[in-house]
């Protein structure tokens, strides 16, 4: 209970007088912000108010795959649109050139497409003579997919200008710095399966 004080004017009157509440804040406000700082519990700055960066985009890996993916495919764009061949259609023709007649469930693996994705894709490349559907030689059930020469001839005049580009991307890094990327990237694809 807050006690009050009673105290005579010049007139002999008495009046009360409450002790100085804006004095003893001024004394604490410091001292807690002071213990909340050393807590970690600061007391968090106002609305609108900057908050400082912290970069730490510098040092996680996906974002830099991702801005030097993009960067290629960016330089490789020209060169496919030149071609008129998107750059959906280049990966089916790059993975049936790099590991021959798939199917669309083996396709959708190899290029990370959506299933339905896939199948339009190729059903476009079938349609311009780049790609053949057939029944599998092991089970007649599973449809293969495959590159035509004319796929073979639309493949070769793009893949020098991924390699240039691959060339001046890795300009500076040595072959043995080429073989542990690889291997890293490998591992860290398996890895990320591991989670799937």
């Amino acid at each position: 209970m807050q006690k009050t004080f009673r105290t005579k004017t010049p007139a002999g009157t008495a009046r009360s007088k409450t002790p100085a509440r804006s004095k003893v804040n001024s004394q604490l406000k410091p001292r807690m912000k002071a213990a909340a700082a050393r807590s970690g519990n600061a007391t968090p700055k106002r609305a609108g108010s900057a908050i400082a960066p912290n970069q730490w985009l510098d040092d996680f890996l996906p974002y830099h795959l991702y801005r030097v993916t993009n960067k290629l495919n960016a330089r490789l764009l020209k060169r496919l649109k030149s071609m008129r061949i998107n750059t959906s259609q280049w990966r089916v023709l790059s993975v049936l050139r790099a590991y021959g007649p798939m199917s669309i469930t083996q396709i959708v693996e190899a290029t990370l497409l959506e299933q339905p994705t896939t199948s339009r894709i190729v059903v476009q490349l079938e349609r311009v003579g780049h790609v053949l559907r057939r029944p599998s030689s092991v089970d007649s059930r599973v449809t293969e997919i495959s590159i035509t020469a004319a796929g073979l001839e639309a493949f070769d005049g793009i893949v020098p200008s991924a390699l240039r580009h691959q060339a001046l991307a890795f300009q500076d890094v040595s072959a043995n710095e080429m073989a542990l990327l690889s291997e890293i990237l490998k591992k860290v694809e398996r890895n990320i399966s591991l989670e799937d």
